[in-house]
């Protein structure tokens, strides 16, 4: 049975000694290497990989390993080569965040001469520890099962340094973001679930407590896009187009979107920051503070735009809408110039580069820098009422707290034991908020009670009692954290009752209010507990 006979070809490439790629020909007869820049090359062998061989071991390129041999019969396997090497330099990183979290994990370091998988990294690939937490990090949380290589479905393609952002946000926030969204604007992203975190539930209670107007009924998504008209009036105008000419969603979508992909973030006093998401034809609306996310079709998206929108010219519309007048954008005046013979002309309009737009649009920040209580406070002087400084201590200055057997005995069964707060059901089904004044009395008495134990035993003589050093200064400390535990639970408390005094206190307010005030009895009893310790 002969060798079937065809013609020459090159089958492949593989490195030269002289540092150019040498030519693996191939045909139906054998194969054989031919350097065309130096000449270098083989006779005739069998096949190419014997061909391969013959040359390497002829010019001292015995190392077979270090030289990768390329070869295609078609441009079908190029183009799936192609492929494999573009995935490897765009998500190389996962392997080595791979290879790391085993080092880590495991005893495989053991015998190496490295100390651990961080001086490995280092030493050996110039890796600083942030970098080699970031590589970790990103495989625990974006791969498959949390312990491979292969990154989640939804996360390919992104990249290390939009993936090392994303592990500042929560899951519900991440997963909006495809590998379209660039670096800046996942950063902007980020900055504005930062901006939201750094807001405390007691403001955004003191913000609901001041609302002007009680917010607007209606879905995540009709709410979010109430506040993006009011935040966006040149957008709201591009809406109300829409809406005179009896648009269509894709109208209303190509418009929200012009990208395909878009994020607006939006702020509602009292609710806290709203993540819009636009992607083809689908939408969807993230609670950034709760991480509560709700989707939508685009016909939604149509109904909750045109709801805002009403039958007269846009400025009227707007007015109906938030009830204030809509804010005139003016187009900046061309300054006239003078040549040089004295003649003013117009000047010239000067051509600007056209810039693709973020497709990440951040909340407006509040038109007022200070909105005031009834009593003239800001919510910011209240909020940091909540939490107030600790006041400089003189030395000498003797703390209640550190005497624990000077506290008089008190119980607090009607905290520990009671029951959690529960709204009484409507007919309907839902909770109504409970009156502050049918509860505050009963948490104001105990957060007093306390201050007047720890008062009162201000005033008594206490001796000091004989202690091991280390001892009483551990205790020391112990005392410290208890006493500011209980301040700032008293204070938390007082400021409750204080912003919705006679009024209705939403029911989960109120269960906040619940949970302070069993952390204090917890850290009063405590107190008790290292007051009979030291009796003892």
């Amino acid at each position: 049975m002969g060798m079937s006979v065809g013609g020459y070809g090159v089958a492949g490439m593989v490195r030269c000694a002289c540092g150019n790629e040498a030519h693996v020909v191939a045909s139906g007869v054998g194969a054989y290497v031919r350097c065309p820049i130096c000449g270098a090359g083989t006779y005739m062998c069998n096949n190419k990989e014997d061909a391969i061989k013959m040359f390497q071991e002829t010019y001292g390129l015995e190392d077979v390993r270090g030289t990768e041999v390329l070869a295609f019969a078609r441009y079908q396997d190029l183009e799936r080569a192609a492929d494999r090497t573009a995935v490897k330099i765009k998500e190389g990183f996962m392997e080595m965040g791979y290879i790391l979290k085993v080092a880590r994990d495991t005893d495989i370091l053991a015998g190496s001469g490295y100390m651990g998988h961080e001086e490995f990294a280092e030493k050996r690939y110039g890796l600083d520890k942030g970098t080699v937490s970031r590589y970790i990090r990103i495989v625990e949380r974006f791969s498959v099962g949390g312990n491979s290589h292969v990154l989640q479905e939804g996360y390919r393609n992104i990249g290390f340094a939009k993936l090392s952002l994303m592990l500042h946000m929560p899951d519900a926030i991440a997963e909006e973001i495809t590998e379209s969204y660039s670096k800046q604007e996942v950063q902007a992203i980020k900055e504005e679930v930062d901006a939201e975190h750094a807001v405390s539930d007691i403001e955004v209670a003191i913000e609901a407590a001041q609302a002007p107007e009680p917010e607007r009924e209606g879905s995540l998504l009709e709410r979010a896009v109430r506040q993006l008209g009011r935040e966006q009036p040149a957008l709201y105008r591009k809406l109300h187009g829409i809406h005179a000419v009896g648009g269509t969603a894709g109208m209303v979508m190509d418009t929200l979107a012009p990208q395909g992909d878009a994020v607006y973030m939006v702020r509602i006093p009292g609710t806290g920051r709203l993540m819009i998401s636009f992607s083809g034809t689908a939408a969807s609306v993230t609670n950034v503070r709760s991480g509560d996310k709700e989707r939508y079709a685009m016909d939604d998206v149509m109904a909750a735009a045109m709801g805002i929108m009403h039958p007269v010219p846009v400025e009227d519309s707007w007015q109906q809408e938030y009830g204030e007048p809509m804010e005139t954008v003016v187009d900046a005046v061309q300054e006239p110039v003078a040549d040089g013979q004295g003649v003013v002309k117009a000047a010239s309009p000067q051509k600007k580069e056209k810039r693709k737009e973020s497709k990440v649009v951040k909340a407006a920040p509040p038109k007022a820098a200070k909105k005031e209580h009834g009593d003239g406070k800001s919510a910011k002087a209240m909020a940091e009422e909540v939490h107030p400084e600790p006041e400089e201590q003189m030395p000498g200055q003797m703390e209640v707290a550190d005497y624990p057997e000077a506290i008089p005995d008190a119980t607090f069964e009607e905290i520990v034991e009671a029951p959690p707060v529960e709204a009484a059901a409507e007919p309907d089904g839902e909770a109504e908020g409970l009156d502050a004044n049918d509860v505050g009395e009963a948490a104001m008495a105990i957060a007093e009670r306390a201050a007047g134990a720890m008062d009162a035993a201000m005033n008594r003589d206490v001796p000091v009692h004989g202690e091991d050093e280390e001892a009483a200064v551990d205790a020391a400390l112990r005392r410290e954290e208890l006493r500011m535990g209980i301040r700032k639970h008293m204070d938390r408390l007082q400021k409750y009752f204080t912003i919705w005094d006679g009024r209705t206190m939403p029911t989960e307010y109120l269960e906040k209010a619940y949970q302070n005030a069993i952390d204090l009895a917890a850290d009063l009893e405590r107190l008790l507990d290292m007051r009979e310790e030291t009796d003892g």
